[in-house]
């Protein structure tokens, strides 16, 4: 006879990491799909029900579920995929702020060739793999699958290293005073 999911959850809140295996294994594929609901992708559910799992195990002394066990996790999956959806549009937003805009001739404009030279020299100082990802992605312009696809690394690896390196970027221009 197997045991109920608060059976499960006490014996994972007392170490044991069997129990914890057994709850990973009860509940992860339906949270994968709930999680497929908000977020559309498949490989991003996977990674975010991952990382719920981890933080279940880490805080596992601090946890108190007034619910049931299936209850909270799904909840926290819920709150989960709504952090991961406003993540990946900060993301999306920061890579947008960084495109030049293409509607005048910048080659006459001696602001934006100054702000190409600025640029040109904080990407020269990017790590050699976020420097070919950026390059990849914003002049070749590979959408970050085929980026991924390319180098082998999963997709989250790619928008993670864009990600920092857009970061890097802004920081590194607003201290040469580029706007």
């Amino acid at each position: 006879m197997g045991f109920s999911d608060h059976e499960l959850f006490i014996a994972v809140k007392n170490d044991n990491y069997m129990a914890f295996n057994q709850l990973f294994e009860r509940f992860y594929k339906r949270l994968c799909l709930f999680v497929l609901s908000y977020t559309g992708d498949g490989d991003a559910s996977q990674d975010v029900v991952q990382e719920l799992f981890i933080r279940l195990w880490t805080n596992r002394h601090r946890i108190i579920i007034q619910e049931s066990v299936s209850g909270y996790l799904f909840h926290s999956a819920r709150n989960a995929s709504l952090n991961y959806l406003r993540s990946q549009k900060a993301r999306q937003d920061a890579l947008k702020e960084m495109q030049p805009d293409k509607t005048g001739n910048e080659n006459e404009n001696p602001e934006y060739e100054n702000f190409l030279v600025q640029l040109q020299q904080c990407v020269d100082q990017l790590p050699e793999r976020s420097r070919q990802v950026f390059m990849m992605n914003r002049f070749q312009e590979l959408k970050v699958a085929d980026i991924s696809e390319k180098l082998h690394v999963s997709v989250k690896t790619i928008k993670n290293q864009l990600w920092k390196s857009l970061q890097y970027l802004r920081l590194c221009l607003q201290t040469k005073n580029v706007n």
